[in-house]
């Protein structure tokens, strides 16, 4: 009954080759995504929350790689995470902007 229970334990993790980038990888099929991106950020000196993990399409965000769908020798492309705080700097700047304007406007007009 053990030896059964350890030959499902081996099945179960089975170990697969993916590429990130031309960069190979040796990873369990349950191994999480955020312990995919350390092992990158590891080999690649990325901080691993910047890293964008894309598997065609979809990106990976959560969960295991099996559960997104990453199956043996595929080729996922890394991005850069940008974060959008700019665009919002901007807007308040441009509606303080506009405030003012409106301001003048209305004093002119009185």
């Amino acid at each position: 009954l053990f030896q059964v229970q350890l030959v499902r334990a081996t099945v179960l993790s089975k170990t697969m080759k993916i590429f990130v980038n031309s960069t190979a990888y040796e990873v369990d099929a349950a191994t999480s995504v955020e312990s995919l991106k350390l092992m990158i950020e590891n080999a690649e000196f990325v901080p691993s929350h910047q890293i964008c993990l894309l598997n065609g399409a979809d990106a990976l965000e959560e969960g295991s790689l099996e559960a997104n769908g990453v199956e043996e020798e595929d080729t996922l492309q890394m991005r850069m995470a940008v974060v959008a705080g700019m665009r919002k700097k901007w807007r308040k700047k441009r509606m303080r902007r506009l405030r003012r304007k409106r301001r003048k406007m209305r004093q002119r007009a009185k």
